[in-house]
């Protein structure tokens, strides 16, 4: 075998050509490079006074349980990127995982002074049946099974977090939150983080799948059936969970600029993005109509702040969302 063949298990103690298109990751994430001091002092001055003063309990109860949700996440997966060279010990794959696990620590410290600015008790996430059905899901991907060892192994948790932590978990709230200011109804400054972290994790996300399509071409076996199902069912199991959530949220009301079922439906295109992505046998209908109608404009700001050739991938031919958005026509 020669040594330029491409194994990305292998250690080969040098940038290996077949992987130069993952370098983009790093100049991507230098170039929106932000810490949580961007965003502390807005909120404790502007957004914070207007959350109590302003907002009465469906939307501050709507908005709390949202940003709970969110800080379980952010909480949770620190180390994974910075650690996945050891499964995959490419140098290009520890520099991304170093610069991503770099934003994690933003996103977690920036969630922990937005806890504190609206007085939010991070332990209450405790005290309910949904978060906790989200922090189950969120661990399938530390879960051993005596039929996937070794490199298969490897691939199971990559697969798993880059689809349930790095999408499943996290759109709906940014999409919650988000829609506050998109709709005039305040917490401006709380939705540009929600822009800020959101395009983050898109970028994580898709890093994930160029990592994911890359194995199963060099390595297909590895892909094999009971892997597949195990996957299946733990998307299926996440998008009930995360179902319950929506719920939970809104458990005291919907906010009148917002409907349960554009959520739900937000949900499920997001979950039939990852399912298209991973190619996978199950399928999450969203009403298309209402999507281009009452979800579109989350997706288009934050794919608006990234390059337009970003998603245009070597391996798999990957594209962040279905919709058809000329990205030449705006203004960086």
């Amino acid at each position: 075998m020669s040594t330029l063949q491409p194994n990305i298990f292998e250690n080969q103690q040098f940038l290996h050509p077949a992987y130069n298109h993952l370098e983009k990751y790093v100049f991507i994430m230098y170039k929106g490079f932000w810490t949580p001091a961007k965003y502390e002092k807005l909120i404790r001055d502007q957004d914070a006074p207007y959350y109590f003063n302003e907002m009465g309990e469906v939307d501050q109860e709507a908005v709390k349980r949202c940003i709970l949700a969110v800080a379980i996440v952010e909480d949770k997966v620190k180390s994974f990127w910075c650690n996945l060279n050891i499964d995959l010990p490419q140098t290009i794959i520890s520099d991304v995982g170093g610069v991503f696990g770099q934003s994690e620590v933003t996103h977690r410290r920036s969630y922990h002074a937005l806890l504190e600015n609206l007085n939010i008790d991070v332990s209450e996430i405790h005290d309910y049946e949904e978060t906790g059905g989200r922090i189950k899901y969120l661990s399938k991907h530390l879960e051993r099974d005596p039929r996937i060892i070794g490199r298969k192994h490897s691939l199971k948790k990559l697969v798993l977090f880059t689809s349930l932590v790095e999408r499943a978990s996290l759109f709906t709230q940014f999409y919650i939150l988000m829609s506050y200011a998109y709709r005039n109804r305040g917490l401006k400054t709380i939705s540009a983080l929600q822009r800020s972290t959101a395009v983050e994790e898109l970028i994580h996300y898709s890093f994930g799948i160029d990592v994911i399509n890359i194995i199963k071409k060099e390595s297909p076996q590895l892909w094999a059936d009971y892997l597949v199902e195990l996957v299946e069912k733990n998307i299926l199991a996440a998008h009930d969970a995360e179902l319950k959530l929506i719920d939970w949220f809104f458990e005291k009301g919907v906010p009148e600029h917002l409907t349960k079922e554009e959520v739900i439906n937000f949900l499920n295109f997001n979950f039939a993005q990852i399912v298209q992505d991973l190619e996978l046998d199950i399928s999450f209908p969203y009403d298309e109509k209402m999507y281009e109608e009452r979800n579109l404009w989350m997706m288009e700001e934050i794919t608006t702040q990234i390059e337009p050739d970003f998603f245009d991938n070597a391996v798999g031919g990957y594209s962040s969302t279905d919709e058809q958005i000329d990205l030449d026509n705006f203004e960086f």
